[in-house]
Protein backbone atom coordinates (compact mmCIF):
# COMPACT_ATOMS: atom_id res chain seq x y z
CA UNK A 1 0.00 0.00 0.00
CA UNK A 2 2.84 2.22 1.10
CA UNK A 3 4.83 1.79 -2.62
CA UNK A 4 1.40 2.35 -4.05
CA UNK A 5 1.16 5.88 -2.54
CA UNK A 6 4.96 6.70 -2.96
CA UNK A 7 4.17 5.70 -6.79
CA UNK A 8 1.03 8.04 -6.61
CA UNK A 9 3.10 10.70 -5.73
CA UNK A 10 5.95 10.85 -8.09
CA UNK A 11 3.22 10.66 -10.83
CA UNK A 12 1.56 13.26 -9.42
CA UNK A 13 5.07 15.50 -9.33
CA UNK A 14 5.50 14.57 -13.07
CA UNK A 15 2.51 15.29 -14.18
CA UNK A 16 2.96 19.04 -12.38
CA UNK A 17 6.66 19.29 -13.63
CA UNK A 18 5.39 18.58 -17.64
CA UNK A 19 2.69 21.07 -17.15
CA UNK A 20 4.51 23.83 -15.55
CA UNK A 21 7.51 23.36 -18.21
CA UNK A 22 4.64 23.51 -20.64
CA UNK A 23 3.89 26.91 -19.65
CA UNK A 24 7.24 28.48 -19.12
CA UNK A 25 7.96 27.57 -22.48
CA UNK A 26 5.02 27.78 -24.34
CA UNK A 27 4.80 26.48 -28.07
CA UNK A 28 4.33 23.08 -27.55
CA UNK A 29 6.00 19.75 -26.53
CA UNK A 30 8.95 19.89 -28.83
CA UNK A 31 9.90 23.49 -27.63
CA UNK A 32 9.03 22.32 -23.85
CA UNK A 33 11.33 19.43 -23.84
CA UNK A 34 13.20 18.20 -27.32
CA UNK A 35 17.39 18.81 -27.35
CA UNK A 36 16.77 20.88 -30.37
CA UNK A 37 15.57 23.80 -28.76
CA UNK A 38 17.73 23.65 -25.37
CA UNK A 39 19.94 26.72 -26.23
CA UNK A 40 16.72 28.82 -26.46
CA UNK A 41 15.19 27.85 -23.28
CA UNK A 42 18.38 28.32 -21.69
CA UNK A 43 18.37 31.83 -23.20
CA UNK A 44 15.14 32.67 -21.61
CA UNK A 45 15.74 30.94 -18.39
CA UNK A 46 19.07 32.83 -17.61
CA UNK A 47 17.27 35.81 -18.49
CA UNK A 48 14.70 35.32 -16.01
CA UNK A 49 17.25 34.13 -13.48
CA UNK A 50 18.95 37.76 -13.48
CA UNK A 51 15.63 39.48 -12.89
CA UNK A 52 14.73 37.17 -10.27
CA UNK A 53 18.23 37.60 -8.59
CA UNK A 54 17.93 41.73 -9.04
CA UNK A 55 14.39 42.06 -7.46
CA UNK A 56 15.63 39.52 -4.65
CA UNK A 57 18.45 41.07 -3.55
CA UNK A 58 16.59 44.43 -3.83
CA UNK A 59 13.87 43.22 -1.80
CA UNK A 60 16.29 41.79 0.92
CA UNK A 61 18.29 44.83 0.92
CA UNK A 62 15.07 47.26 1.36
CA UNK A 63 13.21 44.38 3.89
CA UNK A 64 16.85 44.70 6.05
CA UNK A 65 16.88 48.60 6.46
CA UNK A 66 12.96 48.47 7.33
CA UNK A 67 13.53 46.43 10.04
CA UNK A 68 16.30 48.47 10.92
CA UNK A 69 13.88 51.06 11.16
CA UNK A 70 10.95 49.13 13.18
CA UNK A 71 13.79 47.84 15.72
CA UNK A 72 15.38 51.45 16.78
CA UNK A 73 11.32 52.59 16.57
CA UNK A 74 10.25 49.46 19.25
CA UNK A 75 13.88 50.56 21.15
CA UNK A 76 13.11 54.06 21.49
CA UNK A 77 8.80 53.63 22.61
CA UNK A 78 10.25 50.81 24.71
CA UNK A 79 13.03 53.23 26.53
CA UNK A 80 10.04 55.96 26.70
CA UNK A 81 7.58 53.58 28.08
CA UNK A 82 10.00 52.10 30.86
CA UNK A 83 11.12 55.80 31.69
CA UNK A 84 7.17 56.83 32.03
CA UNK A 85 6.37 53.41 33.97
CA UNK A 86 8.77 54.29 36.94
CA UNK A 87 7.46 57.87 36.93
CA UNK A 88 4.61 56.60 37.16
CA UNK A 89 4.78 54.09 40.21
CA UNK A 90 6.90 57.05 41.75
CA UNK A 91 4.27 59.84 41.76
CA UNK A 92 1.01 57.69 42.24
CA UNK A 93 0.51 58.02 45.96
CA UNK A 94 -0.18 54.32 47.74
CA UNK A 95 -0.66 53.00 51.04
CA UNK A 96 1.60 50.76 51.51
CA UNK A 97 1.91 48.45 54.35
CA UNK A 98 -0.54 48.45 57.38
CA UNK A 99 1.41 49.66 60.08
CA UNK A 100 -1.53 49.72 62.94
CA UNK A 101 -5.27 50.10 63.74
CA UNK A 102 -7.26 52.13 66.82
CA UNK A 103 -10.83 52.64 66.58
CA UNK A 104 -12.00 54.56 62.92
CA UNK A 105 -7.93 54.48 62.37
CA UNK A 106 -5.65 52.90 60.51
CA UNK A 107 -2.00 54.08 59.74
CA UNK A 108 -0.25 52.90 57.21
CA UNK A 109 3.41 53.49 55.61
CA UNK A 110 2.37 56.31 53.90
CA UNK A 111 -1.11 57.68 54.70
CA UNK A 112 -3.51 57.42 57.48
CA UNK A 113 -6.88 55.79 56.81
CA UNK A 114 -9.85 57.49 58.83
CA UNK A 115 -13.29 55.93 58.58
CA UNK A 116 -13.11 55.45 54.45
CA UNK A 117 -11.21 58.89 54.22
CA UNK A 118 -7.81 58.63 53.48
CA UNK A 119 -5.03 61.46 54.64
CA UNK A 120 -1.55 61.13 53.22
CA UNK A 121 0.90 61.34 56.24
CA UNK A 122 3.36 63.81 54.46
CA UNK A 123 3.17 67.17 56.63
CA UNK A 124 0.68 65.80 58.80
CA UNK A 125 1.05 66.89 62.48
CA UNK A 126 -0.51 64.72 65.34
CA UNK A 127 -1.63 66.35 68.84
CA UNK A 128 -2.88 64.32 71.54
CA UNK A 129 -4.95 65.69 74.61
CA UNK A 130 -6.79 63.99 77.87
CA UNK A 131 -9.84 64.85 79.10
CA UNK A 132 -9.19 64.21 82.84
CA UNK A 133 -13.17 64.51 83.22
CA UNK A 134 -14.54 62.51 80.72
CA UNK A 135 -12.07 60.13 80.32
CA UNK A 136 -11.48 60.37 77.11
CA UNK A 137 -8.79 61.02 74.46
CA UNK A 138 -8.38 62.72 71.56
CA UNK A 139 -6.03 62.59 68.77
CA UNK A 140 -5.88 65.38 65.96
CA UNK A 141 -4.82 65.50 62.82
CA UNK A 142 -3.23 68.59 61.13
CA UNK A 143 -3.03 68.49 57.53
CA UNK A 144 -0.90 70.57 56.11
CA UNK A 145 -3.24 72.94 54.51
CA UNK A 146 -4.13 73.56 57.80
CA UNK A 147 -7.56 71.31 58.03
CA UNK A 148 -7.46 69.44 61.23
CA UNK A 149 -9.35 65.91 62.08
CA UNK A 150 -10.30 65.20 65.17
CA UNK A 151 -10.45 61.56 66.96
CA UNK A 152 -12.45 60.63 70.01
CA UNK A 153 -11.59 57.48 72.18
CA UNK A 154 -13.13 56.67 75.42
CA UNK A 155 -10.61 55.34 77.73
CA UNK A 156 -13.34 52.34 78.65
CA UNK A 157 -12.43 50.70 75.33
CA UNK A 158 -9.28 52.61 74.52
CA UNK A 159 -6.53 53.13 77.63
CA UNK A 160 -4.79 56.65 77.69
CA UNK A 161 -1.21 54.94 76.64
CA UNK A 162 -2.29 52.82 74.31
CA UNK A 163 -3.79 56.18 72.52
CA UNK A 164 -0.69 57.79 73.28
CA UNK A 165 1.18 55.25 71.86
CA UNK A 166 -0.95 55.01 68.84
CA UNK A 167 -0.52 59.43 68.50
CA UNK A 168 3.39 58.70 68.88
CA UNK A 169 3.04 56.02 66.14
CA UNK A 170 1.58 58.78 63.64
CA UNK A 171 3.74 61.44 64.37
CA UNK A 172 7.04 59.27 63.68
CA UNK A 173 5.30 57.72 60.64
CA UNK A 174 4.47 61.40 59.73
CA UNK A 175 8.20 62.28 60.37
CA UNK A 176 9.21 59.46 58.47
CA UNK A 177 6.77 60.28 55.03
CA UNK A 178 8.21 63.74 55.25
CA UNK A 179 11.90 62.19 54.63
CA UNK A 180 10.43 59.69 52.02
CA UNK A 181 8.61 62.80 50.00
CA UNK A 182 11.71 64.76 49.95
CA UNK A 183 13.67 61.78 48.56
CA UNK A 184 10.93 60.85 46.30
CA UNK A 185 11.03 64.52 45.04
CA UNK A 186 14.52 64.44 43.85
CA UNK A 187 13.78 60.86 42.22
CA UNK A 188 10.91 62.27 40.39
CA UNK A 189 12.90 64.78 39.04
CA UNK A 190 15.94 63.19 38.04
CA UNK A 191 13.23 60.72 36.23
CA UNK A 192 11.98 63.52 34.37
CA UNK A 193 14.89 63.97 33.13
CA UNK A 194 15.20 60.89 32.05
CA UNK A 195 12.07 60.80 30.33
CA UNK A 196 12.93 64.07 28.88
CA UNK A 197 16.21 62.34 27.52
CA UNK A 198 14.32 59.20 25.99
CA UNK A 199 11.82 61.54 24.49
CA UNK A 200 14.93 63.62 22.70
CA UNK A 201 16.65 60.09 22.01
CA UNK A 202 15.36 59.97 17.94
CA UNK A 203 19.20 59.87 16.60
CA UNK A 204 19.05 55.86 15.93
CA UNK A 205 15.65 56.32 14.14
CA UNK A 206 16.89 59.22 11.91
CA UNK A 207 19.47 57.56 11.09
CA UNK A 208 17.70 54.37 10.41
CA UNK A 209 15.13 56.06 8.23
CA UNK A 210 17.59 57.57 6.37
CA UNK A 211 19.35 54.80 5.66
CA UNK A 212 16.18 53.04 4.43
CA UNK A 213 15.40 56.53 2.30
CA UNK A 214 19.31 56.02 0.27
CA UNK A 215 18.71 52.07 0.12
CA UNK A 216 14.78 52.89 -1.89
CA UNK A 217 16.46 55.50 -3.77
CA UNK A 218 19.57 53.80 -4.44
CA UNK A 219 17.73 50.57 -6.28
CA UNK A 220 15.04 53.02 -7.60
CA UNK A 221 18.32 55.10 -9.53
CA UNK A 222 20.02 51.70 -10.14
CA UNK A 223 20.15 50.97 -14.27
CA UNK A 224 20.83 46.78 -13.47
CA UNK A 225 16.84 46.29 -13.18
CA UNK A 226 15.32 47.43 -15.62
CA UNK A 227 18.15 46.87 -18.57
CA UNK A 228 17.56 43.00 -17.26
CA UNK A 229 13.87 43.22 -17.82
CA UNK A 230 14.16 44.66 -21.25
CA UNK A 231 16.97 41.88 -21.94
CA UNK A 232 14.31 39.04 -20.68
CA UNK A 233 11.43 40.98 -22.96
CA UNK A 234 13.90 40.73 -25.96
CA UNK A 235 14.46 37.08 -24.73
CA UNK A 236 10.13 36.72 -25.11
CA UNK A 237 10.79 38.20 -28.55
CA UNK A 238 13.19 35.33 -29.84
CA UNK A 239 11.03 32.69 -28.07
CA UNK A 240 7.80 34.24 -29.82
CA UNK A 241 9.34 34.66 -32.98
CA UNK A 242 10.45 31.03 -32.76
CA UNK A 243 6.96 29.40 -31.37
CA UNK A 244 4.36 31.95 -31.89
CA UNK A 245 3.55 32.46 -28.30
CA UNK A 246 5.00 34.66 -25.74
CA UNK A 247 6.26 33.29 -22.52
CA UNK A 248 5.45 34.66 -18.95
Amino acid sequence: MIAIWWVAVVMALGVWWTVWQLVRYPGGWAYAFHEEHREARKALEEARDVVRELRRSARREKWQALAEVKRAEWAYRRQVRHAESKLERLSTPHRGARVEQLGEVTLYEHTVLISDDEVPLAGLHVRFELAHSTHVSYVYLTQPDGRERMERYDSKEFPEDAVRRFSVQIQNAAVAANRLQEQRAGNIRALQAELREARTATQPMEEAQERLEKTRARHDADVKLPQARAALDDARHVWQDLTGRRPL
